[in-house]
This record gives structure tokens, sequence and C-alpha cells, in this order.
């Protein structure tokens, strides 16, 4: 039989052994779940200008299981070296939310602002 003291470590013990949840990162559009914030790739944000002036603010991600990789890869105008790009939409929402760097691996750069984090 326990005793009081034996209930009140054994309740303490199991809230130290509580594990925070694994931060995810959503589309701000429609909250729809892209990736979790452990694939991000380091150096994870960079900005970046396209051809026609538009300036990106991105974060560099392993993976994103829940974004379309649209299109054929292209280098033209590429912001990596030795990697093509393809558009990445939300899956659920379909808004432009990044692209696919397809290239000696694949990732993806999800635009900042179209994030929730």
């Amino acid at each position: 039989m326990l005793d009081d003291t034996s209930i009140n470590i054994a309740i303490n013990t199991d809230e130290d052994e509580k594990i925070e949840p694994e931060k995810i990162v959503r589309c701000k559009n429609c909250d729809h779940e892209l990736t979790k914030a452990s694939a991000a790739i380091e150096p994870h944000e960079h900005t970046f200008r396209n051809p026609i002036g538009m300036s990106y603010h991105i974060a560099c991600y392993r993976d994103a299981p829940g974004a379309l990789d649209l299109g054929s890869p292209t280098t033209l105008a590429t912001w990596f070296p030795n990697y093509g790009w393809s558009f990445a939409q939300c899956e659920q929402c379909t808004i432009h939310i990044g692209w696919w760097f397809h290239g000696p691996d694949i990732f993806i750069g999800l635009i900042v602002p179209r994030l929730i984090r």
C-alpha cells in the first residue's frame, strides 16, 4: 500500500516526463498542416528577388507533405545553383505557398508571410 508521499512523487515524476508537442507549420490562408518545424533546413530563412523585382522571404524545409509540387522543374532564374524549381501549392486551398527545389536532393522553400509557425 502506498502512502501519500509515494503518490506525490509518482505524480511529480509523470509531470516532469511530459513531452512538448511537435510544432506544426500551417497555411495561413486555410490552416492546413504543411510540415513540421523539425523539418527545417539550416540556414533556414532567405530573402530573394525574382527577375521582375518581387521579393520573397522563404523558410526552407526538407519536406512538406501538405504541399503539392506543380509542373516540371526549371533552372530559369533559380535561387539555388544546381537546383531547378517548381511551384508549391497548399494541398487544401491551392494558394501558392512557395517552391519545390529539385537537384542533388529535394527541398521546399515556403513563403514566410503565408505561414503560421
